[in-house]
């Protein structure tokens, strides 16, 4: 019953995060050829196995001290193999090879760099004092030491008298988009999202091996984001700026930091999770529902942290009613300004806190998207309506409808506010907006 559920949850390519299962060190034996010299936990790797792979284990020179990965057997083994040249070995060259062995379905990318600090480490102990070639007996401690504090903490500290080396299992990212001039940064922690960044760790079904996975997350825990923590000067200056209302733009002049140093910090910020970008917030938009706005229904959890968001800074007597949040998100629809939402509601209802943070939480969680708009020029067409083409002072600003610029990125590159790319369109019959 487990190996089915494995089959269906745990796959390569999953993206999932698994322990390591097992440390072991390769050599070529000048008598015995490819064999493991020492490993832990012991046995794990089974002779019949290794010999089957050893030719990738210890490759050919062509690929020596490059990392590799090896997917066979039910194993995904981590390596970098090194080669020694010199005449004090019996064959003049030593190759030998520390690899971390993981799940077959398990993401390992986050482990070449420190397989790679490791194998290059050795390589200078052996060459100082043939440590790994005379077959050290610190070989096995180092290996468990090793298994277990990566697996523990994500870090392991390596001391062989002078030398100390620190290790530490980075997480690995897809790099994240450009930042735009008219994209506004939100602060994850601020809307009690979860941790982002490396998928969340599962431990295997019951009835599975669980060595070493007392590590694994099972809940995610929210960033705290402090403001007086060891940030860089920009990121410092930077942080108070990012309310979930000002662009970009904005949070340049505010500031008096070039542009492109602010769009690389907020892009630094996203690529670490700490910062999610949403559309300008402007109340002339148009939001709809997605799917996830069924989760706020039954996320007793959820529902709390949007009241808790959009209630900050109001007395407790003033904080909306769940009701009155859901029936808000409800009524969000293409064709429906998010100013007509509001007036709609101040006039039946009177709420009393602010909706733009009840905007923003929804977008932050998913609950909702944001519609742009995108001129388009119908340059083909001489009359439209009846009404006939008459040449726009704006022709630059005209360039920029082609439908791959929406209204906010065209403000941000013509320089001008809404309310004048607002004239143009409606003053020439020849553009055409499409929602999106």
């Amino acid at each position: 019953m487990s190996s089915k559920i494995m089959e269906t949850r745990y796959y390569e390519g999953c993206g999932r995060e698994g322990p390591i299962r097992c440390i072991f060190l390769a050599e070529f034996h000048p008598v015995a050829g490819p064999k493991i010299a020492s490993q832990f936990p012991e046995d794990y790797m089974s002779k019949e196995v290794f010999d089957s792979i050893s030719a990738y284990i210890i490759p050919k020179p062509q690929i020596q001290k490059c990392t590799m990965t090896i997917n066979a057997l039910g194993h995904k083994i981590v390596g970098y193999p090194i080669r020694i040249d010199s005449a004090r070995y019996e064959r003049n060259v030593y190759l030998f090879n520390l690899c971390f062995v993981c799940d077959s379905w398990s993401r390992t990318v986050q482990y070449e760099s420190v397989v790679k600090k490791v194998g290059e480490h050795l390589t200078i102990l052996e060459e100082e004092a043939r440590y790994v070639s005379s077959g050290s007996s610190k070989l096995p401690t180092i290996l468990a030491h090793l298994l277990h504090d990566l697996n523990t903490h994500r870090q392991a500290t390596l001391v062989e008298g002078d030398t100390v080396m620190h290790l530490k299992v980075l997480e690995v990212r897809e790099d994240p988009l450009p930042v735009h001039d008219y994209d506004v940064p939100v602060l994850v922690a601020s809307v009690g999202l979860p941790r982002p960044g490396r998928p969340r760790r599962i431990a295997p079904p019951e009835g599975v091996d669980t060595q070493s996975q007392e590590h694994l997350d099972v809940d995610d825990e929210p960033i705290e984001v402090n403001m007086n923590a060891d940030w860089d000067l920009t990121t410092r200056q930077l942080l108070p700026y990012l309310n979930g209302y000002n662009h970009v733009s904005k949070i340049a002049a505010d500031t008096n930091v070039e542009k492109t140093l602010v769009k690389s910090c907020i892009q630094n910020l996203v690529y670490y999770g700490v910062v999610s970008l949403i559309p300008l917030l402007k109340f002339s938009n148009m939001y709809r529902a997605t799917p996830n706005l069924n989760r706020i229904f039954s996320d007793v959890e959820l529902q709390k942290a949007c009241i808790a968001f959009v209630s900050k800074g109001i007395e407790e007597k003033d904080k909306p009613t769940l009701s009155e949040v859901l029936e808000i998100l409800c009524e969000l629809d293409q064709g429906t300004t998010l100013r007509g939402v509001c007036e709609r509601f101040a006039s039946t209802h009177g709420y009393s806190f602010d909706v733009r943070k009840l905007v923003v939480f929804a977008q932050m969680h998913g609950l909702i998207r944001c519609l742009k708009r995108y001129p388009v020029f119908m340059r083909n067409t001489t009359r439209y309506n009846g009404f006939p083409s008459r040449p726009d002072s704006s022709t630059g600003v005209r360039k920029l409808f082609t439908g791959a610029h929406c209204a906010d990125e065209i403000c941000c590159i013509a320089r001008i506010d809404l309310p004048t790319l607002d004239h143009i369109i409606e003053e020439d019959p020849n553009v055409a907006v499409i929602w999106r």
